[in-house]
């Protein structure tokens, strides 16, 4: 196994495209990365097959836009403020994941603090600048982990 899966997860709606920024810096870096667009349930599957997942999505935790917070696994499993703006989101397929016994060995989560989600608005420089600055630190740590 002993692969990582890269995952930015996101909508065209406005701030809420920060995981899919996060992606686009990552590919510019050479890193092997996918865009998704509000999997649900479906991200349950992607999680499979690897030792180490990298899970990007917008969150509305009352932060400042920008702002990013990783989550151990600790921290998700109790989370209710606004990870992901979709109907069914990450830490629900997360839960669902658990309870089947489908999580990775390793799991990384990060959320980006979004300020509004309208669709088809552009993404915030705030939003813009964390999703590449964030790219940039998963790239050296999994440069570091060859």
């Amino acid at each position: 196994m002993s692969r990582v899966r890269v995952l930015g997860i996101g909508s065209p709606s406005g701030d809420d495209q920060a995981g899919w920024l996060a992606v686009e810096a990552l590919l510019g870096l050479g890193v092997d990365a996918s865009q998704l667009d509000r999997p649900g349930a479906n991200l349950v599957s992607l999680l499979a097959g690897v030792d180490h997942v990298i899970l990007i999505d917008a969150m509305q935790g009352g932060g400042a836009p920008g702002q990013v917070r990783r989550f151990e696994r600790h921290d998700w499993r109790g989370y209710d403020q606004g990870l992901s703006s979709h109907g069914f989101g990450v830490l629900d397929a997360l839960a669902l994941a658990e309870a089947l016994g489908g999580l990775p060995p390793r799991l990384d989560l990060y959320g980006i603090e979004i300020a509004s989600a309208h669709p088809g608005a552009a993404p915030g420089r705030a939003v813009r600048t964390a999703a590449v600055r964030l790219a940039a630190g998963i790239a050296a740590r999994l440069g570091e982990a060859v």
